[in-house]
């Protein structure tokens, strides 16, 4: 799969305004709806230049029209998927292109990263599957990384057992790597690199 140096800046745009989503809007309960995100933005920069702290206001006011502006074109892409709200679908958009957005997710994927995002539990046969039957291509590894970066817990449920979501993020980054099924500087796989080394320093 080759990507062009636009379409991989055009994906670490998408992945911010993810980032900004899952650690920014979901936990203080912002609703994922384009008016309600440039609001939040908006009272954050308000609250950010009300300090007598040296900034140039006009480079922080661009920089949190960014982050809003990334956050909106994500939310607007998730829609067209379905519901904005559902995380798998913010992940989907985010992770593909526009011309990829439609198309399904090969195999089972959809299934084993719902079962991630809202059960914490890894469905390891599927997975199995998918990678030994080439069913994880470029964006399936994204939405699977992009999964696996926003859990909040450490460890998954799997037939009874627990497995660690460092071991898993690891094996899938290697097999990504190993494979070329994403390029070496993907923004997907670099942040899941940076993802896997903050949790070994936890």
């Amino acid at each position: 799969m080759t990507v062009t140096q636009e379409e991989l800046m055009f994906l670490q745009s998408q992945l911010e305004g993810l980032e900004s989503i899952f650690l920014e809007l979901i936990p203080f309960g912002v609703e994922l709806k384009r008016q309600h995100v440039q609001d939040y933005y908006e009272k954050r920069f308000d609250q950010a230049t009300r300090p007598t702290a040296n900034v140039a206001e006009n480079e922080l006011k661009r920089q949190f029209n960014t982050k809003a502006n990334n956050v909106r074109n994500l939310v607007d892409a998730a829609e067209s998927l379905g519901d904005a709200g559902n995380k798998l679908n913010l992940i989907r958009a985010a992770a593909t292109l526009p011309d990829e957005r439609q198309k399904p997710l090969k195999g089972n994927m959809s299934q084993v990263c719902q079962k991630l995002l809202y059960e914490n539990s890894l469905d390891q046969q599927t997975l199995a599957q998918a990678m030994a039957g080439g069913d994880l291509a470029h964006v399936e590894a994204r939405v699977l990384l992009g999964s696996l970066m926003f859990l909040i817990v450490d460890q998954l449920e799997c037939n009874g057992q627990q497995v660690s979501v460092q071991e898993l993020l690891g094996k899938i980054i290697q097999f990504v790597s190993q494979r070329g099924i994403l390029a070496r500087n993907d923004p997907f796989l670099i942040e899941a690199q940076c993802a896997l080394e903050a949790m070994a320093d936890d």
